[in-house]
């Protein structure tokens, strides 16, 4: 089952690799703008989102979605896991 913790484990292990920045500095209540990504940065998420935790996040619905921190994107993968996760 996937929750949010597993994916903030994962998310923030990419932050800490990508970015130079304190671990104590991100937790999710971090706000995504404070971490400056560029579009690379993101796309390195999907990737890595759909690696380790087997989601395939669609770059249209992320945009559509109001995602300000890190907890949001978080419950987004695991709102969108198990969206997808449910038969049809």
């Amino acid at each position: 089952m996937t929750t949010v913790e597993n994916v903030f484990a994962v998310v923030r292990d990419l932050i800490l690799e990508l970015k130079d920045v304190d671990e104590n500095d991100v937790t999710l209540d971090t706000n995504i703008e404070s971490m400056a990504f560029d579009s690379l940065d993101f796309v390195e998420m999907q990737l890595v989102v759909q690696k380790k935790i087997g989601v395939a996040l669609d770059p249209d619905s992320f945009a559509s979605r109001k995602i300000s921190t890190l907890r949001q994107l978080c419950e987004f993968v695991v709102e969108f896991n198990e969206s997808a996760a449910v038969p049809a």
